[in-house]
């Protein structure tokens, strides 16, 4: 199987649990209230550091993780169990990024570093957190929301302290097994290094064991930074090492290697060749000493400390391992690239005409979120999204927008009905008013007399009114008009 130092894997948060429509039943409570309870997160996805693993191969079978999905509510305000989390173990040293838009999601430089890169859904609220005075028996509940998804590029950069750096059968391999406790593959053959190997060299310091970490990069050859050959896919394992060694053969050109070394690292990454480096000619079995000496005092011209050495016959290493850890700059505390917040894009509120022209549609992503997470063809939770959408404006803007009562309006999938309530009120008020003013002026016509004169007038019209009154004029004792 090849090295794998770059892959990328997709990561998705569980869904979270929808929450429960309950009702208090007990034996000696005949109306028990609204007791459903909250649905539990979604499982989230994270990355973790271990030093276990060298290489991304073993997520190479499988590129997509999702958190667990969590439960829904109960009944007695019961919360659901929330979904498991999912961790992905990496190698020290990956640096994972927006596959979509090269944002640094995390950066994993310790052991044991756990990084959140998907984060799971929100559970839904059971119809008990939607009671209150005026709505005292909620027959809804609230749908959990989905997790996070991210399309992830995970790259591997080797963590050491010394990069060995040098052409394909400069000896690098050699060096690193003999220096130290690696045991890389070996043979007379240009790339005989596929991936990165690791070695550590120990001696006993004044304050104690002193270790440095060694780190062959294998792959360089000239245009490596364009592409060529192995180079470009693992140039970026030199990124964090303090210390580069440079590798030359004795019998290659080691002057022209050097420069031709230099140039292509300049070329991947400039601020490489301001760190501390040393030269190491090796092979120095296969020339005479008079050559070597001659050689290595041309490449100390170039200002940069040279060891000879002959990785096959071990000569030379007691010389280079005292120069390694003089060189080895103080270790710098570990620092993560920073991961980089996603731009935050507005999305206001808007309103829209439908294709039909005859009804309306509201877009915004938040709003669109709070309608998904109802059944819109449950009575009551239309109710409750009425006066939500009232509390955020949006009857204002449909208004505005020309919406009358009885519209159809689109949001999110769902569709409701418009209904004016300010309209509405301002008719109710309307129809008060002119009922009060009604009742005023009957109210001054009976107190002006006039409902008094409109009797007379018709008892006068009417003979047995006049009988009648001069009856009760005569029982009363009131002298009678005489009649002829």
């Amino acid at each position: 199987m090849p090295f794998r130092d770059v892959l990328e894997i997709t990561v998705q948060g569980g869904k979270g649990g929808d929450g429960a429509m309950s009702f208090m039943r007990l034996k000696y409570i005949e109306k028990g209230g609204p007791d459903g309870g909250h649905g539990g997160e979604g499982g989230s996805v994270w990355l973790e550091a271990v030093d276990n693993v060298t290489s991304l191969d073993n997520l190479v079978n499988k590129r997509s993780y999702r958190g667990g999905t969590g439960l829904q509510g109960e009944g007695r305000q019961r919360a659901g169990a929330g979904g498991d989390d999912v961790v992905i173990t990496v190698p020290v040293g990956t640096l994972a990024t927006s596959a979509d838009t090269g944002a640094v999601v995390a950066d994993l430089v310790e052991v044991g570093e756990r990084v959140l890169v998907a984060q799971g859904g929100l559970g839904g609220r059971g119809n008990a957190s939607f009671a209150n005075a005026r709505r005292q028996a909620p027959r809804f509940y609230e749908r959990g929301t989905g997790g996070e998804k991210i399309h992830l590029r995970l790259e591997l950069r080797t963590i050491a302290d010394v990069g060995l750096v040098g052409y394909p059968n400069a000896g690098k391999s050699s060096l690193l097994g003999a220096l130290s406790n690696a045991r890389p593959k070996i043979a007379e053959y240009p790339f005989t290094t596929l991936s990165p190997n690791l070695g550590v060299i120990e001696r006993d310091g004044p304050g104690g064991p002193e270790r440095i970490t060694m780190a062959d990069i294998p792959g360089i050859i000239e245009d490596a930074h364009l592409g060529k050959g192995l180079g470009l896919d693992f140039l970026r394992h030199i990124a964090r090492t303090r210390l580069l060694l440079f590798v030359l053969d004795l019998a290659e050109g080691p002057v022209a290697t050097l420069a031709a070394l230099r140039h292509e690292l300049e070329e991947y990454d400039a601020g490489l060749l301001d760190r501390p480096a040393l030269v190491v000619l090796n092979k120095i079995d296969l020339a005479d000493p008079s050559e070597v000496l001659e050689v290595a005092d041309e490449l100390a011209a170039a200002g940069m400390p040279v060891v000879s050495v002959s990785a096959l016959e071990g000569r030379g290493f007691d010389a280079l391992v005292p120069t390694l850890f003089d060189l080895l700059p103080p270790r710098p505390p570990a620092v993560a690239q920073p991961a980089e917040a996603e731009p935050f894009e507005a999305d206001p509120t808007r309103v829209e005409r439908d294709m039909s022209g005859s009804g309306w549609v509201v877009r915004g992503r938040d709003l669109e979120a709070v309608v998904a997470r109802f059944d819109a063809d449950n009575p009551d939770a239309v109710s409750y999204l009425q006066h939500h959408f009232a509390s955020l404006g949006v009857n204002k803007l449909l208004k505005r927008a020309g919406a009358a009562t009885g519209d159809d309006v689109q949001i999110g999938g769902a569709v409701f009905e418009y209904f004016d309530e300010e309209a509405a009120e301002n008719e109710a008020r309307a129809a008060e008013r002119a009922e009060k003013a009604g009742r005023e002026a009957a109210e001054r016509r009976y107190l002006s007399g006039a409902d008094d004169e409109d009797a007379d007038e018709g008892e006068a019209d009417d003979p047995a009114a006049d009988h009648v009154s001069t009856a009760s004029a005569e029982d009363e004792g009131t002298p009678a008009k005489p009649t002829n």
